[in-house]
């Protein structure tokens, strides 16, 4: 910057184009999105995770109730093949799942754990809790 003969500062150009960015405020919406985004896409990540486990949920009580509805028509005759039936037929859902099953007052009983890190995508709501679904079915012994 320099004096010119009336007594006023010249701008050079780098006067000028500070004035302008400090004048504009564009972008300060830019910046509050890059502020909430890792929120949201951990909000999404938790949905994911619990819809997946929703999901296995269902899956698994379903191929429980089918394997104890084989053994209460007779397809399988002992605990154990319906405990295998129920852990191969759920080896690409969950490597981890535990059946127990056993008979009681006529009818067979069927647990089934499943460690719910099996179920989720992303990994995110295990880090919150690590829980373990128990899934428990009961079927009348019919022949």
């Amino acid at each position: 910057m320099r004096a010119d003969c009336n007594g006023k500062w010249e701008d050079n150009g780098w006067v000028q184009r500070i004035r302008r960015f400090t004048a504009h405020e564009e972008g300060s919406s830019t910046i509050e999105a890059v502020l909430w985004l890792p929120v949201f896409i951990g909000a999404f990540c938790l949905m994911a995770d619990a819809a997946f486990i929703f999901n296995g949920q269902t899956i698994a009580m379903r191929t429980v109730q089918d394997a104890n509805r084989n053994m209460s028509i007779g397809r399988l005759v002992t605990t154990d093949e319906v405990e295998d039936e129920v852990e191969s037929n759920l080896a690409t859902l969950s490597p981890n799942a535990v059946a127990q099953s056993s008979i009681v007052a006529g009818s067979v009983v069927t647990y089934l754990t499943i460690p719910s890190s099996d179920l989720v995508a992303t990994g995110w709501l295990n880090r919150l809790m690590d829980v373990d679904l128990v899934i428990r079915s009961e079927h009348l012994i019919e022949y």
